[in-house]
């Protein structure tokens, strides 16, 4: 009698168990634990390469290298030394500007595509993406060619006897212009989404209630798609922050980025606690710069209209007001006379003509016969398409740029696979979670990313291998992929795979016999858009690479820097035909999706 006190507390005890445990499988069966972990690789990958390598540049940054305690010396030297203070607002200056650019010169071009068919409108797209795809180091090598003393605009201007030919490059004016040159692409694709969703049908509505056309526009088509808008310009403001290339490359002396800046104390100076400052500058002004975007317009749209909703509906109208009073100052036959319709197209044809010209016009002269770079081009050789070919440094660094690609684009479209598999069958709070988690580091711009992950990879010796660069590219294709396979699994029919269960179809006969053959072309488009962005990535090499291991966008860096050559010409003149045959792929298979055909 006296062991059945023990044996009952023991009986307690495994009841106590037994009812833990039931509560624990209630609560993964309610909470949909189960189908949200195949989110959990793709979010582990977040959080050790992107986020422990942030805070660990955080630490870095306010820690006194010197001493043992923190120290904030660093945001004391960038701020107190002035000029170190101009970079600071040169940076910020030139970001604004682009923004503001891009996003005017986007607007219309995306309220045209809007308006066309769907065959049309991907034909356009075609138009602008190209460009985007294209190597954005090819992109700024354009304008060195097209503005340089021998470049075809200087002999056009010494043949009309105007001065000035000379001194085209390297100013404030021609840095913007080039920078808006590589970001314009990117602010049309992000705000086209709000202006696709806008429904016709309330325009027709508003129509025949007698609005006139400009009324029609400031007063209902301009806040629907200020939203979208506003974030697309926050987009570019983010990149346009992290920018080295462009001001390198065609930047005048008192052009000076952060990004340039940090390469500068990283690279040469070896101040790793002044260059981590710098890079957390960068990620604050850009966190400022999203809190403020979404205070103003709200860009969850989860807030009352009388909060930021009605900040930006007084934005429109106060546009509406000055359309009014603008269209008063026209001439009568010039509003009767449909321009105000004919001027989107106008814009987008010209906006295609200005990103399509510059990297046209280079192409002819990877055939000249002259050992430099003259205009006109004396044409009628393949000499320096030979030179690349037989180059072991040129066909070594292109290999290892296939490499890290394919292995980029493998990874990321596994992880970003699973993430939108899971995500597109989830809706409220999670699911906008989720996909906010993979849109981060688009908010990072890759110079930071590149030099929080430096620090990363040196504790595990992994500096100058393909695998540091090839992860360090992964994080940066997710977003990308991720987007494209969620819009793909969205789009799919979950209801097929009900029936062929129903029909006592296993699960692995139903994901291999259904879903993959189904969602197979957006997996091509998502590894191939995965590819041509780890093929196109700078910044990652420079700093990952260690200056041993390069890649062909690191070899064309290194030339540029030496000596604009035919040779680079010919190299540039490949890498645009690689990207542009890629990029066929993937818009034939996107477009087959589209079309409901298997792929």
């Amino acid at each position: 009698m006296a062991a059945n006190p023990e044996m009952a507390g023991m009986a307690a005890r495994d009841t106590g168990k037994d009812g833990r445990l039931a509560g624990a499988v209630r609560f993964i069966r309610s909470r949909n634990v189960l189908s949200a972990l195949p989110v959990l690789p793709g979010f582990l990958f977040l959080v050790v390469f992107l986020v422990i390598p942030l805070v660990q540049t955080v630490w870095s940054s306010v820690h006194d290298p010197a001493g043992s305690g923190f120290s904030f010396s660093a945001f004391g030297h960038l701020f107190a030394v002035p000029a170190y203070r101009g970079v600071l607002w040169t940076t910020l200056s030139v970001a604004l500007w682009c923004t503001v650019l891009s996003a005017g010169l986007g607007y219309p071009v995306a309220v045209w595509l809007a308006t066309l068919s769907e065959k049309t409108r991907r034909r356009a797209l075609f138009l602008i993406m190209a460009p985007f795809w294209t190597s954005v180091l090819v992109r700024n090598f354009a304008w060195l060619i097209l503005l340089g003393r021998h470049g075809p605009v200087a002999a056009l201007m010494r043949f009309l006897n105007i001065p000035g030919g000379d001194a085209l490059l390297f100013n404030r004016a021609i840095l913007i212009i080039a920078m808006v040159y590589v970001l314009l692409p990117m602010s049309i694709i992000a705000m086209l989404p709000a202006h696709t969703s806008i429904s016709r049908e309330l325009l027709s509505a508003a129509r025949t209630m007698g609005a006139r056309r400009a009324d029609i526009f400031w007063r209902i088509y301009f806040p629907l798609s200020l939203r979208g808008s506003a974030a697309a310009a926050l987009l570019v403001f983010l990149t346009a922050l992290g920018f080295f290339i462009t001001p390198t490359l065609l930047g005048g002396r008192h052009d000076v980025l952060l990004g340039e800046l940090i390469i500068l104390q990283i690279d040469r100076l070896q101040n790793w606690h002044f260059g981590s400052a710098l890079a957390v500058v960068i990620v604050l002004a850009g966190g400022i710069a999203i809190a403020l975007t979404d205070w103003f317009f709200d860009l969850a749209g989860t807030r009352p209209r009388r909060g930021s909703g009605g900040r930006s509906v007084a934005v429109s109208g106060l546009l509406a007001r000055l359309s009014v009073s603008a269209g008063r100052a026209v001439p009568g036959f010039l509003r009767s006379g449909g321009w105000e319709a004919r001027l989107p197209g106008l814009c987008s044809w010209s906006i295609i003509v200005f990103l399509a010209a510059p990297l046209l016009a280079i192409v002819p002269m990877a055939f000249t016969r002259d050992p430099f770079l003259t205009f006109p081009p004396h044409l009628g050789t393949f000499h320096w398409f030979l030179q690349y070919l037989r180059d072991p440094l040129w066909i070594s660094a292109t290999f290892t740029s296939v490499r890290v690609g394919l292995g980029a684009a493998a990874l990321s479209v596994v992880l970003s696979g699973l993430a939108a598999f899971s995500i597109a069958r989830a809706d409220g709070r999670l699911a906008s979670l989720g996909i906010l988690a993979f849109m981060v580091p688009l908010a990072v711009p890759p110079i930071v990313i590149a030099l929080a992950q430096f620090s990363l990879f040196a504790r595990f010796s992994m500096i100058a291998t393909d695998s540091a660069i090839m992860l360090g590219h992964t994080l940066l294709c997710m977003p990308v992929v991720f987007t494209i396979l969620l819009a793909g699994f969205r789009s799919y029919d979950w209801q097929l795979n009900q029936a062929a269960a129903t029909l006592g179809a296993r699960g692995s006969q139903i994901l291999t016999r259904i879903l993959l053959p189904i969602i197979r072309p957006v997996l091509v488009a998502g590894a191939v858009a995965a590819f041509l962005t780890s093929f196109d990535e700078l910044t990652m090499a420079l700093f990952l690479g260690g200056g041993l291991k390069t890649t062909l966008p690191k070899q064309m860096w290194d030339a540029v820097l030496l000596e604009v050559s035919p040779l680079l010409v010919a190299v540039s003149v490949v890498v645009m035909t690689v990207v542009t045959l890629l990029f066929l792929v993937m818009e034939r298979a996107l477009t087959r999706r589209r079309a409901g055909g298997p792929g």
